[in-house]
This record gives C-alpha cells, structure tokens and sequence, in this order.
C-alpha cells in the first residue's frame, strides 16, 4: 500500500477526492431534506388534530354558524344559519336555514335521515361546517407526498406555509400557513394560488385552537363569509340524535348485518 505524504497528492488524485466531498455533501443534503420533509409532515399533522373540535376523544359541542354567500360577480345573494350539535363521530346533528336550502340531517348508530323532501346538504354549505369543523384533514401516513416550505404575508403576519405535492398523484394540493409559533392554521390556498380560505379570530376551544371568522374566495371575488357565533360544550338531552317523524332514512351506512354460519 502506497504511504500518503504532503508530496504523494498530486493533480491526478484531486478528482478523487473531489469526487467524494460531493458525495459526502450530497449524502448530507439528503439526511438534512428528509429530516425537514419528517419535521413539516408532523407538524402539519399536529397542526390538523389541534384545530378540528370532531377528534374522536372529544366531548360534545354546540357550534351556531352565520354565513354570507355572494354571487360570481362578488355580490351577496343569500345569508343563513348552520347550526350543529354533535357527541360523537357517528352522533351528530345540523339545521341549516336558508332561502335555497332549509332542513335537518341527523346521524345515529341507526343510519343517516334527512328532512323529507329535500336533496343533499349543497356542497358549500358543507364545506362551510367542515371548514369550522375539521379544516385540514390529514392522512398519518404522508405517502410519497413531498413538502416545501415557504413564506408570505397573512393577515400582516409572516407565516410559514407548507407547499405539498405528489408527482404518482394527478390532482392539486393544497398549501398550508401557520402561525410561526403555533399549530394554528391561518390560510389554505390552492395550488395555483387562485382559491383561498382564510382563518381569522383564532381562539381556544377546549384546547383547540379553532378560528371564529372564515372567509373563502376565488381569485379576489370573496364566495363566502361565515362566523361562529356560538360554541360551547353540551350535556345532550334524551332525544337529541333521534330523528323527528317529517325525517327519512337515507343510508344504512352504520347498520352492521350479521349472519350465522352453521
């Protein structure tokens, strides 16, 4: 074996070892990216059980809704009322009051019932109760999902917003921004930037922090406005979850059916 000395490096040997200080950085690089996508991959988990009031540990609730729709043009067209009462994720009920849509939905270890005569809860409307509900629902398992971070400005505060993407996916994903010092959710934008909801008046709810006021636009025309005037913890009353005589059952989705094999 050749003994190194200070005179045995050469100009041949300087490749090599070129070589391997790229390698090794890379090596590093890669450690350090993987740490940074495991380090926004929870804390946007984090970020989404401390912010939904329906985790499956959680005590009953009443929240009250009042929300502004406006037309394409970004002129109101209709105001209502969500309310909800809930115990449970298969124990839980909403009225919703509007000029388009007025009825009640009810779901029990029985089924799903709905007011009769009326169709679906329209999509907005219940992306307007999941928005205060559950805003950001998150597989544990990231997948092969990639995570970037970045910053802007949200509501005067400079927030750290995690990009996701998924290139085995065809479909968009959403970026979140956070308070920088909290698991607290402050915006979600779509991936082409042209649709956003933003969260405001964020206050603890039986420690979660959940937002008061959200808003959702497209582009810069605003769709919706929504706050939660009322919410509050509930002992529920007998009855509650049962559903009232003008109420038809729609899905047997909970109904297990058992059978014996002999």
């Amino acid at each position: 074996m050749r003994k190194l000395t200070k005179d045995s490096f050469n100009s041949n040997d300087v490749p090599l070892w070129g070589v391997l200080f790229v390698v090794a950085l890379t090596l590093i690089s890669a450690t350090l990216k993987a740490q940074d996508t495991d380090a926004l991959s929870q804390r946007l988990l984090r970020t989404s059980h401390a912010t939904r009031i329906n985790d499956i540990d959680a005590k009953p609730w009443h929240l009250k809704i009042n929300f502004q729709l406006f037309d394409p043009k970004g002129k109101p067209s209709e105001t209502g009322t969500i309310e909800e009462w809930w115990a449970g994720l298969s124990t839980w009920k909403f009225h919703i009051e509007s000029p388009s849509y007025t009825g009640t939905v009810v779901e029990n270890r029985q089924g799903d019932f709905r007011t009769s005569g009326i169709g679906p809860v329209p999509l907005l409307l219940r992306s307007i109760e999941s928005d205060f509900v559950y805003p950001m629902p998150m597989g544990e398992n990231p997948g092969k999902t990639k995570f970037q971070l970045h910053h802007q400005k949200v509501s005067n505060l400079k927030a750290d917003c995690i990009e996701l993407s998924d290139p085995t996916i065809p479909m968009s994903f959403p970026s979140y921004c956070l308070v920088p010092t909290k698991d607290a959710l402050l915006a979600i934008y779509s991936s082409s930037g042209s649709r956003s909801t933003l969260f405001e008046h964020i206050e603890n709810f039986r420690g979660q922090l959940t937002a008061r006021t959200i808003s959702y636009k497209a582009g810069n025309i605003l769709l919706f406005s929504a706050s939660a005037d009322e919410l509050n913890e509930i002992q529920p009353s007998d009855g509650l979850f049962t559903p009232s005589a003008d109420m038809q059952k729609v899905t047997d989705m909970h109904t297990l059916k058992i059978t014996t094999v002999k």
